[in-house]
């Protein structure tokens, strides 16, 4: 399975600027339907859900910050 990670906006980085991020959310139905060789891509969190989140929340259940899942995070 590819997933395709959103590019960085510049609503990103205004969130990133006040010490919040944005989570995303990988679909992961798609591979028990089509196997392993799908294209996936993931889905941002609304800005104004990350907005009004405060800085050390997790994200809500079934959605992670990209940095975790590409291995770059704590």
């Amino acid at each position: 399975m590819t997933i395709k990670i959103p590019k960085e906006t510049p609503l990103d980085r205004l969130l990133s600027s006040m010490g919040k991020k944005r989570a995303i959310r990988i679909p992961v139905d798609l591979y028990e339907k089509y196997g392993p060789y799908v294209y996936a891509k993931a889905e941002k969190e609304s800005f104004w859900r990350a907005l009004f989140r405060s800085n050390n929340q997790d994200p809500p259940e079934g959605w992670i910050h990209p940095e975790k899942f590409m291995g770059r995070g704590e």
